[in-house]
């Protein structure tokens, strides 16, 4: 009867203890969702700040732009009522062409605008894996390639990570060849 109480008692104290870490648990990932609630609303306000920024800047580029137009139209010289109408007639009257191209602002870049990097020759890139394999520097590289420098200093790491694992060739070979000498003699003899 003694075993079968403190069997209980051990039991109700792993159950007890288990609730307790589960109830701790439950705590610290209410204490992290709220942690990164907040910081994604902080990120979230710093992203609308930078989008009011840009839009400010876009607008404020666009009234720059209108008044330029309009003071360019008021420095051009008035044209007769008469010439106008004939300048009308001969619009209606010439056959459809192609419209003239649009002139567009150019828009200012912005920290969002992201850098496009043109597209790298399989050739170029071969060569590359092969220098690195070599082991040319990445700023080297980089130069005899024209890779950008971050995927040579990322080709030259696979080649050193990849030296690393593999044994040398001429090493791997003749280990392949000398226990196949030995069983050779072995039969032999």
């Amino acid at each position: 009867m003694l075993l079968h109480d403190v069997s209980q008692t051990a039991l109700a104290a792993a159950v007890l203890t288990l609730g307790l870490v589960i109830l701790l648990e439950l705590r610290s990932f209410n204490r992290l969702r709220r942690s990164v609630d907040i910081n994604l609303g902080r990120v979230f306000e710093q992203l609308e700040m930078l989008r009011a920024e840009s839009r400010k800047m876009l607008d404020a580029q666009a009234v720059a732009q209108a008044q330029a137009q309009a003071a360019a139209l008021l420095a051009a010289p008035l044209v007769a009522p008469g010439r106008s109408l004939a300048g009308e007639r001969q619009m209606i009257e010439r056959p459809l062409a192609a419209a003239p191209p649009i002139e567009r602002p150019a828009v200012e870049s912005t920290a969002l605008d992201f850098v496009v990097a043109p597209p790298i020759d399989n050739d170029a890139y071969l060569n590359a894996s092969t220098l690195a394999a070599r082991g040319l520097t990445p700023e080297e590289i980089a130069a005899r390639c024209g890779l950008p420098a971050g995927e040579a200093r990322l080709l030259a790491s696979l080649a050193s990570a990849r030296g690393r694992r593999e044994p040398p060739r001429d090493a791997a070979a003749a280990d392949a060849i000398e226990p196949a000498v030995g069983a050779r003699s072995a039969r032999s003899a």
